[in-house]
């Protein structure tokens, strides 16, 4: 008598259990790897980002050293009693403040791209992953305002380091349209003050400096633009606006670095030096 042979049923299960299951598992790993190399991206995006801000502040540190140089107390003092040509002087201390005002604004925003791109691990066979059709994360919303707000402004900069001068005051000036609250409102228009003395509109530029110190009286922008005020004053030929403008800036701000660009412009104008000019000797 023949023996009955049993139909192969968990052999065939098991088969297409493999069959089935094999396309999902190598879209899983598939899914797995791009996550990972995702991460190994984002990671040297973050160490580049650590790489330059490191740059930054050692070139900050030079510069602000160069710049204490440039404005040594002893050395001041013989220029002004020497008769040294102030204008070469005056020259170096504002090409250094610039360099310095750029490097701080590169390294505040390489902080926050170093603080803000995500460096999540990339996820296992065991994490579950995204239904089919399922949204893909979005970013926040706050985070990507703050990403426009700089791109702008950075934009327009952009076009003012370049020379670009009336595209840059375009830009700035939707900065400020776009982004009346904005931390750098008060830089923005400081800029286009900037663009338009670049442009030699002293009547304009003067207006919009005399505005930084109105309606940004806490800015730390309030005592250059005093300065670029009372100078433009002097292109204008009001010489008395700018003297008085002078006095009230090296009075107020007495030992800053552009108070002594103040005391250097009263000296250019014939005028007697402050208190606040006359630097002790050691």
């Amino acid at each position: 008598m023949n023996e009955r042979r049993q139909p192969p049923t968990l052999p065939l299960i098991a088969l297409l259990v493999v069959v089935f299951a094999a396309p999902a598992c190598a879209s899983m790993q598939q899914r797995v790897t791009e996550s990972e190399n995702r991460s190994n991206t984002l990671e040297a995006q973050v160490a580049d980002l650590q790489a330059n801000q490191q740059n930054i502040i050692s070139r900050l540190a030079a510069l602000r050293a160069t710049l204490e140089d440039a404005l040594d107390p002893i050395r001041a003092q013989q220029a002004f009693r020497g008769g040294a040509d102030l204008r070469a002087l005056e020259a170096q201390v504002a090409t250094l403040s610039e360099q310095v005002r750029q490097l701080t604004t590169a390294l505040a925003v390489a902080q926050a791209a170093a603080a803000t791109t995500p460096t999540t691990a990339a996820p296992t066979l065991t994490t579950p992953m995204p239904a089919a059709g399922g949204g893909v994360p979005r970013s926040d919303p706050d985070t990507a305002a703050e990403g426009a707000e700089d791109a702008l402004f950075n934009s327009a900069y952009a076009d003012y380091s370049a020379g670009q001068f009336i595209v840059a005051v375009s830009g700035f000036e939707e900065f400020l349209v776009r982004h009346p609250g904005s931390a750098r409102a008060a830089d923005a228009l400081y800029w286009i003050a900037e663009s338009l003395a670049a442009q030699d509109l002293h009547d304009d530029a003067r207006r919009r400096f005399l505005e930084v110190t109105q309606a940004y009286p806490g800015s730390p922008n309030v005592p250059d633009a005093v300065l670029r005020a009372a100078l433009e004053a002097v292109e204008l030929g009001l010489r008395d606006a700018a003297i008085r403008e002078l006095r009230q800036l090296i009075a107020a701000y007495r030992g800053s670095d552009t108070a002594l660009i103040g005391c250097m412009q009263l000296d250019r104008l014939g005028q007697s030096l402050p208190a606040g000019c006359q630097f002790p000797s050691r």
